[in-house]
Order: structure tokens, then sequence, then C-alpha cells
């Protein structure tokens, strides 16, 4: 290190070390200021910024190549289903002159990954239990805006294209779904089936007992009705995996609505819910149950079971 730049510091420092006013020179500042740069600069334990390894044009030299089952292997949806969310996005943004997702203007920054990288990159991380590094490694980004990407995906789709999706049959198509479990079944105004599963999540850091469900891991309940066709026409999520059914029904905006959404219809339901007007369950086997009533309850479950298996396909 330069002489002169040694005596200037030390030099600084006896000053301020024997000045009572407490104030010295700007040239002596200045010179420390150039002096603990150069002592920084030469501190072998400080890192320098270094490129990482990572993968690159995965989308454009292996996800394109993909056959249609390989597609649906690692994403979980054919290339038509991603398509026509792509699609959806496109309109929705163009409807309500919405920006950031379709393009961002660059800050200095990295250049926006396309729009259907990104939407691939948040199929992965919906489908997969990768971590960020390795989902922000597959698709050549950083972890920090992958992250970015994956959760202003999901606060778009939650925000616009959910109330879009996950809609309340009209007055005509629960006629339909009538006469069909009626001609199918003899079961009468059935319009949807409601149940509940656990979503598992890792323990809170807070009141992570209240999430430890009877299945024994910490969960939260999603409480979904499902039509004839496995979609969802409501869903409500969110209270922890010990509460039960039954009360997260109750605090549903469901328990309020669902007399003025069912009309003259009902919902059918597992034994974990009140029995309602608009809600009908199962008779409670208690061993006496009447012939009429077995066939009810026989009925009943295998209407009930499309949400069940809505639910495994949800899952898997």
């Amino acid at each position: 290190m330069d002489l002169n730049l040694k005596r200037k510091a030390v030099n600084f420092i006896f000053v301020c070390l024997n000045d009572d006013s407490s104030t010295s020179d700007s040239d002596d500042e200045d010179d420390l200021t150039d002096f603990l740069a150069a002592m920084s600069d030469l501190n072998p334990r400080r890192k320098k910024p270094q490129n990482r390894h990572r993968q690159r044009n995965y989308v454009e030299n292996v996800v394109v190549n993909f056959r249609i089952d390989e597609f649906k292997t690692f994403f979980r949806i054919g290339k038509v289903s991603m398509q026509c969310l792509q699609e959806k996005i496109c309109e929705t943004c163009l409807e309500q002159n919405l920006s950031g997702i379709l393009c961002r203007e660059a800050a200095g920054g990295t250049v926006q990954k396309p729009l259907p990288d990104r939407i691939l990159m948040f199929l992965w991380f919906m489908s997969n239990q990768d971590k960020y590094a390795s989902i922000a490694d597959r698709f050549g980004m950083s972890e920090s805006t992958a992250s970015y990407a994956i959760r202003n995906l999901i606060a778009f789709i939650h925000d616009h294209l959910l109330s879009k999706v996950v809609v309340w049959p009209t007055i005509a198509e629960q006629q339909e779904i009538k006469d069909m479990y009626w001609d199918l079944k003899g079961f009468p105004g059935v319009v949807g089936m409601i149940d509940g599963t656990h979503i598992s999540i890792t323990k809170p850091a807070e009141r992570g007992v209240d999430y430890y469900n009877r299945k024994d891991y910490y969960s939260v309940v999603l409480q979904a009705v499902v039509r004839e066709d496995l979609r969802f026409i409501d869903v409500f999520a969110g209270f922890p995996g010990k509460v039960h059914d039954a009360r997260i029904f109750r605090n549903s905006p469901l328990f309020v609505n669902g007399p003025a959404l069912c009309r003259d219809g009902h919902l059918l339901g597992d034994s974990a819910y009140p029995n309602l007007t608009w809600l009908l369950t199962p008779f409670r086997d208690n061993g006496h149950l009447t012939e009429a009533q077995i066939q009810f309850n026989y009925v009943h479950s295998s209407i009930r079971s499309n949400v069940e298996r809505l639910f495994g396909i949800l899952k898997g």
C-alpha cells in the first residue's frame, strides 16, 4: 500500500483523538475514505460477485420438443390448456389495461422473460416440490427473479381470473344438472356437491398446533362445491387443519348466500355438514335404517363421489 496514504490515515486518527472541537479538515476526511477503501479492496475475505452457472435455453431447446405426454408429465396440464391460460391472461390484461404481466419496462436490469416462459415456470412451481433455486436454475434466471415472476402470476390469477373460472351455474345450467341427476339416479334437485380437503403445509411459526389435523400433518382446509362435470363452482380456503368442516362451512360466505344460490335446488354433503333445506346430508346409520333410507344414502354417496374425484385430480 502507498506509504503516503498510510501516513495520512494515521495523521487523521491522531488529529481526531486530540481535537476537542471534534472537527477535521475535509482533506483529511477524504484521505481516510481513500485509506479505508484501499484496505477494503485488499481484504482477502471480501467476496467479489461471480456469475452462477445455470441452464440456458431450457424452454427453447427442451420444452418445445416435448411430446404431449411428456409435457403433461412435467407440467401436469396439456399444451392446449397452457395456451388457453396464456390467452386468458393476455385478454384480461388488454381488457383492463394492466401492465407488468405482458411486458415490463426495463429499469436497467435484465430483460423480462417472455410470458410463455413465465407461465411454464409457474406451472412447474405448482406441479412440483422444487425449491426456487432449482426452478431458477432450470429456467436460467436468479432466485429473486423467479420468485417474483411466480408470485406475480399467482396474484394475477387470483385477483383477475379466479372469478371468471370458478363461477356458480346459471338458472338454466342448474336445471340441466337437476334433470341429469334425475334421469341417471332418480335423485331430484341436485345442483352440486360440497366437501372439504386438507392442503398440506409446513408448520407455521405461530400457532402451529392449530394446523395439526386429525390425519397427523399440518394443513389448511379447502372447502369446495363441485358440479357434475368436475368443475369448481365455489371455493373457500384458509382455515387451520384442526377446525371442523361444519365450523368452516358456517363461517364461509356460502352459508349466507347458499339459499339464494341454490334457489329451489340443493347441495349434497357428507355427515360433517348440517342438514338444511338447501344442503342434504345422509341418514346417520344407527343400525335401524329402513330400505328407503339405505337406498337414499347409497345414491347420495354415489353422486357425492364427484367432489372426491376432483380433489384427487387437484392434488395429482
